[in-house]
């Protein structure tokens, strides 16, 4: 079965520039992508934007603003963030060439969404810490940031003609991000309750299991017999019986 693109959703977080917004929306409807989210734009529905977008107004129209990141995911299954710098909170988990092979198993019963920071500083730790996968594009050592539409356009070319010709299994009955972030809080209650955050809450706990759960892509039987998991855990320490 062939990849359905209009699961996927573009995320722009923070866009500073309406003509930027029309380019996207306009390399987003070439390569068969119309879910569009802005975090926070520039204004975006002018004459700029709509000469930029092209034949592509119906995608700048139609797309959802929204305040936070938090607020623009929390109905999709899976999240990407788009990023040219590494280190040790933004390990890199697959290159362009790697990525439909990734997210094309949720696309009939789930949505993706694909982050791309701001066009002078890209996204922060905190917003790459909401990724499950970290994509890096590219570039040349000497000049490697990428215009906003450019990185849309890279990324956007990869999905539209590895779908032409990719047939994947798919993941059946996935759970949203919303879902999964209910369970991180009931996670994090438990590890609170149990003492393991009397030092202070390490900043990496959360986060990691955030992106092994999302990259796991879990299904809701799954979720359900981890939340059953954790929960006898919980009460067998708090009685302090063994197993």
């Amino acid at each position: 079965m062939e990849p359905n693109l209009k699961n996927v959703k573009i995320v722009l977080v923070e866009p500073k520039g309406s003509f930027n917004i029309g380019s996207v929306v306009r390399v987003m409807k070439n390569m068969g992508l119309s879910g569009l989210a802005l975090i926070n734009p520039a204004d975006y529905q002018n004459e700029e934007a709509y000469k930029a977008s092209v034949g592509a107004r119906d995608i700048l129209d139609g797309a959802h603003v929204f305040p936070t990141i938090e607020e623009a995911i929390k109905d999709t299954h899976l999240i990407v963030g788009t990023t040219r710098r590494s280190g040790k909170s933004r390990r890199i988990f697959c290159s362009v060439e790697e990525l439909p092979e990734k997210i094309f198993p949720v696309l009939r019963d789930g949505k993706v969404s694909i982050l791309f920071g701001r066009e002078d500083n890209g996204l922060s730790n905190r917003e790459t810490d909401l990724c499950s996968i970290l994509v890096n594009i590219p570039a040349s050592k000497s000049f490697p940031s990428l215009n906003l539409s450019h990185a849309v356009a890279v990324v956007g070319y990869k999905l539209f003609t590895d779908a032409m010709v990719c047939r994947v299994p798919y993941i059946s009955d996935p759970v949203s991000n919303a879902e999964i972030e209910g369970f991180l809080d009931y996670m994090q209650s438990i590890f609170t309750d149990l003492g393991f955050f009397s030092k202070g809450t390490p900043d990496y706990v959360i986060p990691l299991f955030r992106k092994i759960f999302g990259r796991a892509l879990l299904d809701r039987e799954e979720v359900d017999n981890l939340t059953y998991i954790f929960h006898r855990l919980h009460g067998l320490c708090k009685k302090g019986s063994s197993f």
